[in-house]
């Protein structure tokens, strides 16, 4: 790992300045950005789906490892500040595609299905976002969604459901912000 920072230490050190400068930027914790490239590798999706862009921290790593797998990324951001600073600097970045906009309007309209979808955008939406996802799953997709520890009380609806829903088998990884990583299974 230490040796993919080094190789992207200057995209690395533009989104940790942009951080300092403004403060809406809500980008994950380094060892998250970490987990979700292992979770990419891991999981060789062929399409991803991030809801929640801010400036493209979490899209950036979601992409270093898709491209390894030759997979694309769809990432939705609604804030136009956080869209151009995700734009400018995702421009190199051949594997993903920004789209601005309410996730949840855009949502029914995207025509993929996805088998990693990572989730951390407004909060009291997760619920929302996983019901309009349920068509745009595969069978053993993989949702990762973030601050459900920091955010408990927010996100409670999207944690009750996805944890008593037969359909998921789910459990809460209690390092950063707290992430909930679940696996989809279609019913046959």
């Amino acid at each position: 790992m230490e040796k993919l920072k080094k190789l992207y230490q200057t995209e690395l050190h533009r989104f940790a300045q942009q951080k300092k400068k403004i403060r809406r930027l809500w980008n994950i914790s380094e060892k998250t950005a970490e987990l979700l490239y292992f979770f990419v590798l891991f999981k060789t999706p062929d399409k991803i789906l991030e809801i929640g862009t801010s400036n493209g921290y979490s899209t950036f790593w979601l992409s270093l490892a898709a491209e390894k797998i030759k997979a694309k990324i769809i990432s939705i951001e609604i804030d136009d500040t956080r869209f151009a600073l995700a734009k400018e600097n995702l421009q190199q970045r051949k594997n993903v595609e920004l789209l601005k906009g309410n996730a949840l309007e855009l949502i029914p309209t995207l025509k993929s299905e996805f088998e990693l979808i990572f989730i951390d955008a407004g909060k009291i939406d997760y619920i929302k976002y996983l019901q309009l996802l349920f068509p745009k799953m595969k069978d053993n997709s993989l949702i990762i969604a973030d601050n459900v520890i920091s955010h408990k009380n927010t996100v409670k609806e999207y944690l009750d459901f996805i944890k008593s829903d037969p359909g998921f088998l789910t459990m809460t990884l209690p390092f950063a912000a707290g992430l909930e990583i679940s696996i989809f299974k279609r019913e046959k």
